[in-house]
């Protein structure tokens, strides 16, 4: 674990690195244990797949630091095309390539740990990887199954039924041939064959580990079928079931942390290997950290981890052109929710690269208590926090402004990253522009009402299309006032949106007035909504089109995008968003950059390691 906020930090313990082949390098963290407590023995945790990748990537980042405070090296790892490592999730060949990127991770654990002693853990999706790993490696030691699935068909059933639910499949009525598109990501169509085709009975043909741990989820008991299968190949099986599984599977600003299931998984591991006193393991270690891969070149740009602030908290990813050259804008991307930098459906990821590739240096970092940045201290779980993430947000600017001088700055983010984008130009941090995505833009309103009216408005339009519910409605006295309350409050909204665009100092606080300061400084926004997003009723009710066709034309704009949802899961309208977002940065990329301000503090920054 990173030492809190406050402390120095001499030498880092965790460590962002890439392995495997520099034409395809994997992503991975090495959490090493203190040298005196080594077990001598290498952990991989191998993630699940899709959304459940964000959803779990907290625990398992817990889960680490855990098995690594008791000795192990500990590898996570992302998948070739997922996370930070290379590749894309519509590549051709996605299980082999992800077995591969297992076997990278494994080779490093080994190496780290100075031992032949290897554990592999997988959840989910994550754990029909793990056993296959396991059973292509053939010396594996032990093996975690975190709710495996007896066979590939059950979990492609799975995977087809939340599809439908969440309706994110490709409108292209052709959804067989394109494969499975789940809250935003692809599950190709030789994924989902491969899957399928996948039986325990049939690809398990011999013992995967002398050991293995069988967990259940909370209302199902882990699975008979494969214990039983397991102990005929001569494996000692250890079933547990601990409740959480389901609270973990949530959004990732839902999802909580399962400590009992943490708990049982690192006493499991610790009754499996002895600690060591091995006196070279210290040379080793160092031998280690200097032939490790610092940075790899992905997709055209050079990416490299990096850590910046106060005591080297905060953590991102920063992709350069191979050109330092090219010219270009010095671009952040802001965390969406509580989903870490790789962004929703990893959408941050292909578009820094790409930018990059074109001459932009781009920061993709986490706020404090996001991904694997550290929180504030004293503020452990407020992560969301408009000062909060506005103070990260200066320091994310410095950093970046330290790294591109010259450059002009350009904040981007989704839902709360363009809330972010926003606030960081009223605010008057140095940005020069910026893209606000879907932003909840009514979290200015100190009370929520207008939330609320507009809610209440909604359900009324809705009854006013049933005569029957019209008619009950307005008998109703108590329904009657507060229809006239609701309205009455949106119609002084409207003339106060008046008031203030003719005279902004007579409402400070109004969205339009913001707007017209932001610009006044010289700073160019873009604000891209979703067809019915919350943000687009609360930007059009409080900036009137009048303003923004007239003095302003010129440096704010705002575009409306149709099937698009909050979140931009839908294909096409992520590939629209990334045209919008692009054309701006390119568009704002030149000129002279905003002046910084003198109080901003200088940090020491930290590469990779």
């Amino acid at each position: 674990m990173r030492a809190e906020a406050g402390t120095p930090v001499e030498q880092p313990i965790e460590q962002a690195v890439f392995v495997g082949p520099a034409e395809r390098p994997v992503f991975a963290w090495h959490h090493p244990p203190a040298p005196e407590r080594t077990r001598r023995a290498g952990i991989v945790l191998c993630p699940p797949l899709g959304y459940e990748y964000m959803s779990s990537y907290r625990t398992y980042r817990t889960l680490a630091r855990r098995l690594s405070a008791l000795g192990f090296d500990v590898i996570r790892v992302d998948y070739d095309g997922t996370g930070n490592s290379s590749g894309d999730a519509e590549d051709a060949g996605r299980m082999a390539a992800w077995l591969r990127s297992i076997r990278h991770a494994i080779a490093e654990a080994r190496r780290c740990a100075g031992s032949d002693t290897l554990f592999l853990l997988g959840l989910r999706g994550g754990s029909l990887l793990a056993l296959q790993a396991a059973l292509d490696d053939g010396q594996v030691a032990g093996l975690v199954l975190w709710h495996p699935y007896s066979s590939g068909r059950a979990y492609v059933r799975e995977l087809k039924a939340l599809a439908r639910l969440t309706d994110q499949n490709e409108p292209d009525g052709n959804r067989d041939e394109a494969g499975i598109h789940v809250d935003g990501y692809v599950f190709t169509r030789d994924v989902v064959d491969a899957l399928s085709a996948w039986t325990i009975d049939d690809a398990v043909d011999k013992r995967p580990a002398p050991d293995v741990l069988l967990i259940g989820r909370d209302d199902r008991p882990a699975d008979a079928a494969t214990d039983a299968y397991l102990r005929t190949l001569g494996t000692s099986v250890t079933r547990v079931q601990e409740e959480g599984l389901a609270d973990m599977l949530l959004p990732p600003h839902l999802s909580k942390v399962p400590i009992a299931m943490v708990d049982a998984i690192a006493g499991w591991f610790s009754a499996r290997a002895e600690q060591s006193t091995t006196r070279n393991l210290a040379r080793a270690r160092a031998l280690v950290r200097t032939t490790r891969a610092r940075r790899a070149v992905l997709d055209g740009a050079a990416e490299h981890p990096v850590h910046f602030g106060p005591d080297e908290r905060l953590f991102g990813m920063l992709a350069r052109p191979l050109k330092e050259d090219q010219g270009g804008a010095a671009v952040i991307l802001f965390n969406t929710g509580a989903g870490h930098h790789v962004g929703p459906h990893r959408l941050y990821v292909p578009l820094a690269r790409d930018w990059a590739s074109h001459g932009h240096v781009v920061l993709r970092f986490d706020l404090g208590g996001i991904g694997d940045s550290m929180p504030p201290p004293g503020n452990e779980t407020a992560y969301n926090e408009t000062e909060h993430m506005v103070l990260d947000a200066k320091e994310a600017i410095a950093f970046i402004r330290r790294e591109a001088p010259g450059r002009k700055v350009i904040a981007v983010g989704l839902c709360s990253g363009g809330w972010l984008a926003f606030q960081s130009a009223r605010r008057g941090l140095p940005v020069d522009a910026f893209v606000s995505i879907n932003a909840p833009l009514y979290l200015r309103e100190s009370d929520k009402q207008w939330l609320r009216d507009g809610r209440t408005l909604d359900q009324y339009q809705q009854s006013l299309r049933d005569p029957a519910k019209w008619i009950k409605a307005l008998r109703g006295r108590a329904s009657y006032a507060t229809f006239t309350r609701v309205v009455a409050r949106a119609l002084a909204r409207r003339v106060a949106v008046r008031v203030s665009v003719a005279m902004p100092e007579t409402i400070p606080n109004g969205l339009a007035g913001d707007l017209a300061a932001i610009a006044g400084r010289g700073i160019a926004s873009l604000f891209v909504f979703s067809r019915g997003d919350n943000g687009l009723a609360y930007f059009e009710q409080h900036v009137p089109a009048g303003l923004l066709s007239g003095s302003l034309a010129h440096l704010v704009q705002y575009v409306v995008v149709d099937e698009a949802g909050h979140a931009f899961r839908p294909r096409a309208a992520q590939d629209r968003l990334v045209r919008l977002a692009t054309d701006f940065v390119t568009a704002h990329a030149g000129g002279p950059p905003a002046p910084v301000p003198v109080e901003e503090p200088a940090r020491v920054v930290r590469h990779s390691r």
